[in-house]
Formats: C-alpha cells, sequence, structure tokens
C-alpha cells in the first residue's frame, strides 16, 4: 500500500513537471520561431535598407546644436556601435562631447581636459592642445588623447555609476623632450586601438627638445595597455618624419596601420631632400616598424603638387584602404601599398572614415568642380573607389558615421571673427539658425 501510495504521489508531482516542461519547450520553440521570423524579417529590412543606402544620394538633414562656448577649436570624431553614441573632441569646451547616434541629440560631455592651449611653451598649460584622437573601446571606455601629452580614460557606459568621469590616465612624455620643470613634448595626438593584444597606439607628432633652443626632435608613438592601470610598454620613434598622424588597427593582419607625413629637408648647399608621406605597418608583439608604403606625390598627382602630408586613414572592404595623403584621398591596397585609384575632385581633409552600413567612405574636403571651390562632404564608393557626390558643407570637417541608420556627422567649426560678427556667418550651422556657434552636422541618405 505504501509503495502505492509513493508511486501515486509520484506521478502527481511528474504529471505537472511533464506539463510545465513541455510547455516550456513548446515556449521555448514559439521563442525561436519568433526570433527567427523577426531575424528574417530584420535581414529582409537591411537588405532593402541597404539597397535603399546604395541607390540613394546623400544630403544634408540637419544640425544639432551643441551647448556652451562656441565651437572653435575641435578635433577628430569616433562613432561607437555599442553605446549608440557620436563623440567629438571639443577644445573649445574643455572636452569630449556625446551625441545620440539614432535620436541626434547632444547628451553629455566628458569635461577636464587641456583646452585650447598652445605649444612650446614649457610648461604642462603651454605643451599643446587638447581633447585631440578620441576612440571607445568595447568596454566603453573613451580615450582621448589630450594636451601636455597626457592620454584620458573616461568611463561613458550610461549605466555606470562613474558615467563621464575620467577614470584614468597615462603620460607619453619621453625625457628627450619633458623633465622634472621643462615640458615640450607636445600633445598627445590620435591613436588606434589593437583588441587583440588589448593595445593602444597614440602619436606625439611635435614634440620639441628639452633642451634649448628647443628644436624639433623626431615625432614618436606610444604604446599603451588598455588594462588597468594602463601601464606605458614603450615608444617608437620616426627620424625625418613630418610629424605623425592616425594609427589604424587592421584585423585581418594584425598589424597597425599609421599615417607619417613626409618632410623636406633643405641643406646649406644642393637641393633640399624629400622625404615622401607614407603608411607605417607596426607589429603589435614586436612593437616595430615592418615596413612603409610610400606616396610620391608628385608621381600621384603631378609635378605641380608639392605636398608631402598624410592625415586621415580608413579600411574599407577587400583590405582597400583610403589614406588622405598629398591633399586628396588616395585609395591604395593595405596588402601591398599598390595604389587603386587616387581622386583629384575633392580635398581628403584630416580624419577620414568607412562605414559598413552603406559601403561608403567620407571625406571633407574643397569641392574642386565647384567655383569657387568649396567645403563639402565627399561620399565615395568604398567597392569601386569612385567619387559619388560632393554635398556642400561649408566649415565641415572630420566626417564619421552611425552604421546603424547610416548617418554621417560632421563637425562644424567657425572661427573667433565669426563669433564676434555672427551675421557674416557662412556655415552649415547658419543654415538652421545656428549663427556664431559651431555646430555638428547631419547627413543622411534621401528617402526613397
Amino acid at each position: 500500500m505504501k509503495k502505492v501510495m509513493f508511486l501515486l504521489l509520484g506521478l502527481a508531482l511528474m504529471l505537472p513537471g511533464t506539463i510545465r516542461a513541455h510547455n516550456d519547450d513548446q515556449r521555448d520553440h514559439d521563442d525561436q520561431r519568433d526570433h527567427d521570423r523577426d531575424r528574417d524579417e530584420r535581414g529582409a529590412r537591411g537588405d532593402e535598407h541597404h539597397e535603399h543606402n546604395v541607390r540613394t544620394p546623400v544630403r544634408l538633414v540637419g544640425v544639432i546644436p551643441v551647448p556652451g562656448n562656441p565651437v572653435t577649436s575641435a578635433d577628430i570624431a569616433w562613432t561607437d556601435p555599442a553605446t549608440e553614441r557620436y563623440y567629438f573632441a571639443d577644445r573649445s569646451n574643455f572636452g569630449v562631447d556625446i551625441i545620440d547616434a539614432e535620436d541626434d541629440v547632444f547628451v553629455g560631455r566628458v569635461t577636464g581636459m587641456a583646452g585650447p592651449n598652445p605649444s612650446g611653451g614649457g610648461t604642462a598649460t603651454t605643451n599643446g592642445p587638447g581633447p585631440n584622437g578620441v576612440l571607445v573601446t568595447p568596454n566603453r571606455n573613451l580615450w582621448a588623447g589630450d594636451g601636455n601629452s597626457m592620454v584620458r580614460i573616461a568611463d561613458v557606459d550610461p549605466n555606470s555609476a562613474s558615467y563621464l568621469s575620467i577614470i584614468g590616465s597615462a603620460s607619453t612624455s619621453i625625457p628627450d623632450c619633458d623633465s622634472a620643470t621643462a615640458h615640450y613634448c607636445g600633445r598627445a595626438d590620435e591613436l588606434g586601438y589593437d583588441p587583440r593584444h588589448k593595445l593602444i597606439l597614440i602619436a606625439n607628432n611635435a614634440p620639441l627638445s628639452v633642451n634649448a633652443p628647443h628644436a624639433p626632435i623626431a615625432p614618436y608613438a606610444t604604446f599603451i595597455s588598455a588594462v588597468p592601470p594602463y601601464s606605458v610598454l614603450s615608444h617608437i620613434s620616426f627620424p625625418n618624419a613630418g610629424g605623425l598622424e592616425q594609427p589604424l588597427w587592421d584585423a585581418e593582419i594584425g598589424r597597425f596601420l599609421l599615417t607619417v607625413p613626409g618632410k623636406i629637408v633643405t641643406g646649406p648647399v644642393g637641393p633640399p631632400v624629400v622625404n615622401q608621406p607614407s603608411v607605417a605597418v607596426i607589429n603589435p608583439t614586436t612593437r616595430m616598424v615592418e615596413k612603409a608604403f610610400e606616396l610620391n606625390c608628385q608621381t600621384l598627382f603631378g609635378p605641380t603638387n608639392t605636398s608631402v602630408g598624410t592625415t586621415g586613414i580608413a579600411l574599407g572592404p577587400f583590405q582597400h584602404l583610403l589614406v588622405s595623403a598629398c591633399g586628396f584621398p588616395v585609395i591604395l591596397s593595405a596588402l601591398t601599398g599598390n595604389v587603386i585609384n587616387v581622386i583629384k575632385d575633392i580635398g581628403g581633409g584630416d580624419e577620414v572614415w568607412h562605414n559598413p552600413g552603406d559601403g561608403r567612405f567620407f571625406v571633407t574636403g574643397a569641392d574642386q568642380k565647384a567655383t569657387p571651390p568649396v567645403q563639402s562632404l565627399g561620399v565615395i564608393d568604398a567597392q569601386t573607389s569612385t567619387l559619388l557626390q560632393a554635398v556642400r558643407d561649408v566649415r565641415g570637417k572630420n566626417a564619421a558615421a552611425f552604421a546603424e541608420n547610416n548617418h554621417i556627422f560632421t563637425i562644424v567649426q567657425i572661427n573667433a571673427a565669426i563669433v564676434a560678427a555672427p551675421a557674416t556667418d557662412d556655415s552649415t550651422c547658419a543654415q538652421f539658425g545656428f549663427r556664431g556657434t559651431g555646430c555638428v552636422a547631419i547627413f543622411e541618405h534621401a528617402e526613397k
């Protein structure tokens, strides 16, 4: 009788559990079916969205006002898919401004940076401006190159208790340009991130000798661990370079790519020696330059192009690399350095960007087809390496795009004369009623 009772009790307990398990399995099946349907619908919408963006031109749709001081000094920008934010270095307001890249509104600022300080003065407040280069790592840490050879790390996770606070710093100074009393290493400038080894590479583009008369010394880059306490690991020097610009991580080849401006060296006798601009390929393990791709401006653009500059760099599909060199966009292979195309109808600007959302490179520079040439947003097909559009963007610079909605942002920077006389404002901001302030311009693909 006891055995029968235990058996009946066991069945009574098992039956609801079995029903629950079956219901849970059914719910899991339904959830998976709904997930698959949602995924297929998103995929279909995504394919349609991509085709729409391929077939439709880019247009200016509005601007975002920036609170605080007018934007008269700004630098590099960055869009981050994890936080869905657009970040840009706003030296006029001593920090990095944050824009909601979905809703296109200003949402915050990381403050406490150098601001528009001068360079070459030898003190901590005359040792370069900041912020300069910016990026956000997957753990939602903002890295920014700052004045006085400092790198700032800030928490930009909106759910964190330390949101918008600087949580770490590192100094990139070296003895050749910095001592206990004399500070001449200049600003810590643009930077790149290697997620494989958790490394930051950042450039000091214009250091001066610590010794009088404080002549220029070789620019250098610094490796920093992206893991607390953010230790400086090593430096790498670039003799005979005219500066250092943008480091970029190339995951496919596992290397940093760094744009290195050239330099014209004039001696007491004989013709000047021209060191052409290049792209350095840097091994993150040995922390040394393995090779460099030279970009001869006279060969690429003719003997009248006397530039030896190179600035922004962006990686597209098929290891196609867009480099702003010699004042124009140049597309080359990141594997071989072979030039694929040169674009002469628009300037190359400073920062350039590749948007995987619409398969476009973006640059800012003077539209050479306009009379007179006017500052514009250049739209380049990343597959064919050809210029598709030049969209007027007076005083706009340093494009960055958010792949989720394919919004493209530029910093519209004005000058002190416009601040003093807003009626003279000819910038993109003024088209929308913001005079004498500066702003962020928003571009998107036209509606169907």
